[in-house]
């Protein structure tokens, strides 16, 4: 499902993460009493390490490091990483340290992108309570998926295979012939798997070469005439249907006639609560995958709609908002291809990799569907992945500027949540948090960049695998994806610093300056924890980062100590300055 924000029109500053370096433990996060500027208690290491601005430590071994001021002056950034493969584990890190005080205010090095372009389209941040509320709903669906359905899959599977071989049964579903006019009963619930179904009575608007256009006749009046259903169905066919396709493979086809259909109901609509400051653009259900018939070897689905369908949301004039016409217009694209992933990855393994036994776990799912949506930005503007992309790139015309604002600018919205609370959320977190899902993006997409030249069959390969989760990533990043991981972790501070290697910069986006940019602000709004204290402790999730921020004056050392961690704690020292 595709939670998006209320959009708003904003100049530079549409993405309202944090502008300045602050805490991310609740420990760092109290006032300090103490003089934050110095920590001059003379430290008693020796054999300190001298690194060159921009120079990367990885495996940085023992329980304290020690480092050098050199002859002006430096700073640092010592980053654990909390390497278990189990995104639901935690570990606390205990620092102290002698010779240090307060880094800059801001991560050093952070170039100026100048004025801020109009990204009136771009992503708000959901307050607390509502963003809990609107993820235990998507959660939920999707655990519902994996426990009461995942049983089924076999038995669904084999009968299918028969219904392939012999007379397909009339059901009350889909149909293999649909003729615009013709009205469809479709069960639209998506708070239950089998049971308790939602009747909608839909009307056929449209049939285009891969889409049939379903609108609920419920739907509120003055919203889309049957030219503009029409017209998303041709979008579909020329746009999304290849696009998706080609990076994810074909869908299943078990209604049997040849095509997506896209239900446009406002039962998607009332998914979200009258006052929130988000809304459900739309959701795919595994649930229609699934015969309603039961057989000797196979416990129906009976509210399945038995054909490969989604469900978008629709205009809604007296709502207005995000509900207003012109706002769900700009949504649908996205919509479109990102639920679309979910139908090819769920369709696939269900139907198509016939030993795979599972649906994809959520984390990875929503970081693919999310990819689609980079795709689709990708195909609209013209630009491609690995050009270091730049505010100015985007700023440089209106057209791209609309791309961002359409396509890329949640999955922006969902990485500044993250880089917020970087210690509390990781690229494979099983909290289906937006903060998680914006480092799965960004983890997917800086993995993708560095494993080809080109995207070329990656997307194909994780949609088509019949592992999950973190085996999949090892089958197509290989067995030290979690090193890639801690690496990635690294970048996230040090991508396009100067003289840091190219092992620790992002290719395909200038984060520094995009977020300069929607920021209006040179500080890059990545949540850190100044050692200049006495004491600090850091809390991570399985597989989170932290970034602890440091300086040394010159001609002396500083000596960082730590208590005695958990094997899997990584760390990386980066001199920033």
């Amino acid at each position: 499902m595709l939670l998006r924000f209320m959009r708003a029109s904003l100049l530079g500053g549409a993405i309202a993460t944090a502008a300045t370096a602050c805490s991310d433990s609740p420990t760092a996060a109290k006032a300090d009493t103490t003089n934050n500027s110095n920590n001059t208690a003379a430290s008693t290491c020796t054999g300190a390490l001298s690194l060159s601005v921009g120079q990367v430590m990885a495996g940085v071994s023992g329980s304290s490091i020690c480092v050098s001021g050199g002859t002006a002056g430096a700073e640092y950034a010592l980053i654990p990483f909390y390497g278990t493969a189990l995104g639901s584990s935690s570990t606390t890190l205990d620092f102290s340290e002698t010779g240090t005080s307060a880094a800059s205010a801001a991560p050093s090095l952070i170039p100026s992108s100048g004025a801020s372009f109009d990204i009136s389209g771009s992503s708000l941040p959901l307050p607390t309570s509502l963003y809990h509320a609107s993820h235990a709903f998507e959660t939920a669906m999707h655990e519902r998926e994996r426990t009461t359905l995942r049983p089924l899959i076999g038995a669904a599977r084999a009968a299918q295979q028969r219904a392939t071989t012999s007379t397909r049964a009339s059901f009350d579903a889909l149909p293999s012939n649909p003729v615009v006019g013709q009205m469809l009963r479709l069960n639209a619930n998506a708070d239950s798997d089998c049971t308790a179904p939602d009747y909608r009575a839909g009307r056929v608007v449209a049939i285009t070469n891969s889409a049939i256009i379903v609108a609920d006749t419920l739907n509120p009046a003055g919203g889309y005439t049957d030219a503009e259903y029409a017209s998303f169905g041709t979008t579909f066919d020329t746009l999304v249907d290849p696009l998706d396709r080609q990076a994810f493979g074909d869908p299943s086809d078990i209604d049997h006639n040849g095509h997506i259909v896209l239900f446009f109901t406002k039962a998607v609509n009332d998914l979200t609560p009258t006052s929130s400051t988000s809304f459900i653009g739309g959701f795919f259900h595994a649930r229609d995958l699934f015969p309603i018939k039961a057989t000797t070897d196979f416990d129906a689905c009976p509210s399945s709609n038995v054909g490969e369908m989604f469900y978008v949301m629709v205009p809604d004039p007296k709502r207005g908002g995000a509900f207003a016409k012109a706002n769900v217009q700009g949504e649908v694209l996205g919509t479109l291809a990102h639920e679309y992933q979910h139908l090819i990855n769920a369709s696939r393994r269900m139907f198509v990799n016939t030993a795979a036994t599972d649906f994809e776990e959520t984390w990875l799912n929503e970081g693919l569907s999310h990819i689609a949506e980079e795709l689709l930005f990708y195909r609209v503007s013209g630009l491609a992945p690995r050009q270091n992309i730049t505010a100015s790139t985007i700023r440089s015309s209106a057209a791209l500027v609309n791309a961002f604002n359409d396509y890329q600018s949640d999955n922006f919205g969902r990485y500044g949540s993250f880089l917020g609370s970087p210690s509390k959320y990781s690229v494979y977190a099983d909290n289906d948090s937006l903060a998680t899902r914006g480092a799965t993006w960004a983890f997917l997409r800086d993995a993708a960049d560095r494993k080809a030249s080109s995207d070329g069959t990656i997307w194909f390969s994780l949609v088509n695998s019949t592992t999950t989760g973190m085996a999949n990533l090892r089958n197509v990043f290989g067995t030290g994806v979690l090193n890639q991981i801690r690496d990635w972790g690294t970048s996230v501070l040090s991508d396009d610093v100067t003289g840091v290697d190219a092992a620790y910069q992002q290719p395909s986006w200038n984060f520094r300056s995009m977020f300069a940019a929607l920021n209006n602000s040179t500080v890059f709004p990545l949540s850190t924890v100044s050692l200049s204290t006495e004491t600090r402790s850091v809390t991570l999730v399985g597989g989170a980062t932290s970034y602890l921020r440091f300086a040394v004056a010159s001609g002396g050392t500083a000596n960082v100590q730590w208590s005695t961690p958990p094997s899997t704690v990584q760390f990386t020292l980066v001199r920033t300055k």
